[in-house]
């Protein structure tokens, strides 16, 4: 029998994509998992159509808040791997078997989706690139651990990984908080190259965009060395607790296991 994984999507307002990310997941997923953090438009209910297991906020808590709600669930599931996306679109699910045969290997507990390995960062607009360069030096030197993309959404997790992080941050410095916790956990990092699409308009302001990334490294840092060794915000402990509301019956995924 095939690993069991789980695909989450956190997604905001996505109601133009969220349906054809989740399609493209299901050869590759045994369980979709679209968490909707507070949409105001229809993104909630094109998932469950399309046939993800979704889960609401309530109200919009920040990336940070609706990827730990992904963890808690992986968890629950009992996933052997968990694959986070992004639902606006611009990544290729399709890249999802490069990314679990990496963690099949067993020589990582993390891999990252990279677009700036083996030159696949050639098509990111030069803007984006030096914001990236700026937070990937400045996540490294805060964290020690070493990221050629230390913002990409596009990630894989093998089951100690699921069990064993937990996330402080709650805006888009998630992703450089996972660094952190690879130091803290003793967890290690690997990449592979992906894809990115750039074909659709940024949906926030880049510039505010990364002050609130950078405004959350500064916190990460700070915390590092006391929050990182005492209790770490718990995670939503099921779909009708903390921040989280059912949508529907919460139906499940069809997708099949992977291979099926």
């Amino acid at each position: 029998m095939g690993a069991k994984v789980v695909v989450g999507v956190p997604a905001f307002n996505e109601e133009a994509t969220i349906a054809s990310v989740v399609k493209t997941c299901r050869p590759f997923a045994s369980t979709i998992l679209v968490v909707d953090d507070g949409s105001t438009d229809e993104t909630a209910t094109r998932a469950y159509e399309s046939g993800a297991t979704v889960l609401r906020h309530e109200s919009n808590g920040g990336k940070g808040v609706a990827v730990a709600t992904i963890f808690d669930f992986a968890n629950r599931e009992l996933a052997d791997i968990l694959v986070l996306l992004d639902g606006d679109g611009q990544h290729d699910p399709g890249e999802i078997p490069n990314l679990l045969e990496k963690i099949a290997s067993g020589d990582s507990d993390i891999v990252v989706g990279s677009r700036f390995v083996d030159g696949a960062g050639n098509a990111t607009p030069g803007i984006r690139k030096i914001g990236q360069r700026f937070f990937n030096t400045m996540t490294y030197l805060l964290s020690g651990v070493r990221c050629s993309d230390s913002q990409s959404g596009f990630r894989a997790f093998n089951r100690r990984a699921i069990t064993s992080m937990r996330f402080s941050a709650d805006s888009f410095s998630v992703e450089s908080e996972m660094q952190f916790e690879c130091r803290a956990r003793a967890l290690t990092l690997a990449e592979v190259p992906i894809t990115c699409s750039y074909d659709s308009p940024p949906k926030r302001n880049i510039v505010r965009h990364g002050l609130i990334v950078l405004t959350g490294l500064i916190r990460l840092a700070a915390t590092q060395g006391s929050n990182r060794r005492g209790p770490y915000r718990r995670l939503p402990a099921s779909p009708t607790r903390g921040p989280v509301a059912d949508v529907k019956s919460l139906g499940h995924s069809p997708a099949g296991a992977p291979g099926d």
